[in-house]
């Protein structure tokens, strides 16, 4: 969890393109009867509003949160442009303890593009620490989610999206399981502290920190697979907070993870640092290059693997073994060093099928237990 800072400076920033003239935008926040229509998030329910919409004037919405218990936001609005934008204090009272912590600034710019498409930039300002602005990240996302569909003028549809379709993070499943063990206020509440949609600095730090990761695919029949990726420290590259790169090098030729990719895209990143006993989930849409930029980063990579980030989350560390690492694998590849060949490839069963870059390892060993160290 992030130290908490002094000078409240930790912000949240969101842009969204809204289906919904601006006008009916700015009714939105400033109409009680439509505002209480959105702004709530998950299964939170608004039960009053009052508003003195005038600069300087208070405003407060009193609500109940998933599990019953009651909360509140209140303020002063510090700024109104009819139609454009609305800046208020906001200081929330109610059972969350990473949300008490006073007074901070919300404001909402409105501006229209189209007749029909408006960009909405809302900015969170002035929040104590990190989990507290992961939080309202959450909520945000979830209330503007709402927000267009109150606001816009398009009719309703009579098959959900495939987005509409994934709007809840758990599926029908996970949901039964979870109200069959009474953990769905609990799993409810986890996504909502634990959740989000792109790396916080403290996530971006402990991907970079890590030599090794667990990827899953699924292959076009839905057959899943998992692979274990290693390398230098660091070769996990953070290349903004919603994207990751990792290098494939040179394996067994199966090619069964970037060829799931090819056909379906959906990975999960698993990162466990069995040092310090901590893990974390990346998932996502990937794609396969031959000509990416990072390849001057990896040496001997044969391809790079782009991960466009979905989903953020820390699991729970307490079945992860404490562990040190004696020593990196001297097979990642390195400039200027010669990478050494692994011993599977002098099999006798494989010389007649090595790619031509390794037809000089051909061998006539037959112990292939010996060979990938389980003998």
């Amino acid at each position: 969890m992030a130290a908490r800072n002094g000078n409240k400076n930790v912000s949240v920033a969101m842009v969204r393109k809204l289906n919904a003239p601006a006008r009916a935008v700015y009714n939105a926040w400033t109409d009680p009867t439509i505002l209480a229509k959105w702004l709530a998030p998950g299964a939170d329910t608004v039960t009053s509003i009052t508003l003195d919409l005038r600069k300087g004037g208070r405003y407060r919405l009193e609500g109940v949160n998933g599990d019953g218990k009651p909360y509140a936001f209140s303020g002063t609005y510090i700024d109104i442009v009819d139609g454009s934008r609305i800046a208020m204090s906001w200081v929330y009272d109610g059972p969350v303890p990473a949300l008490r912590t006073g007074s901070s600034i919300v404001v909402a710019d409105i501006k229209q593009l189209k007749p029909d498409i408006t960009e909405l930039t809302l900015t969170h300002e002035k929040l104590s620490a990190r989990d507290e602005a992961e939080i309202y990240r959450v909520s945000w996302t979830e209330c503007m989610g709402k927000l267009e569909c109150v606001a816009g003028t398009a009719p309703p549809k009579s098959e959900p999206s495939i987005s509409e379709k994934h709007a809840d993070f758990y599926s029908d499943s996970q949901r039964r399981i979870q109200d069959r063990f009474e953990t769905r206020k609990l799993a409810d509440r986890l996504e909502a502290v634990l959740i989000h949609d792109h790396l916080s600095a403290v996530d971006a730090a402990f991907i970079t920190r890590q030599n090794m990761f667990f990827l899953a695919t699924a292959d076009a029949y839905g057959q899943p697979n998992c692979s274990y990726k290693g390398g230098a420290r660091g070769f996990v590259t953070v290349v903004d907070e919603r994207t990751v790169a990792f290098p494939d090098y040179n394996g067994n030729g199966m090619h069964l993870s970037v060829g799931n990719i090819n056909e379906t895209n959906k990975v999960g990143l698993l990162f466990v640092d069995f040092e310090r006993q901590a893990r974390m989930r990346v998932l996502g849409s990937a794609h396969v290059d031959e000509n990416d930029p990072l390849f001057e980063r990896y040496h001997g990579a044969q391809m790079i693997v782009r991960v466009s980030i979905e989903s953020v989350f820390t699991n729970c560390p307490r079945y992860v073994h404490k562990m040190q690492l004696v020593e990196e694998s001297t097979f990642v590849p390195k400039a200027n060093v010669e990478t050494p060949a692994p011993s599977w490839k002098r099999l006798g069963a494989v010389a007649d099928v090595l790619p031509e870059d390794d037809s000089h390892l051909k061998g006539t060993d037959t112990d292939l237990n010996k060979t990938l160290n389980k003998g």
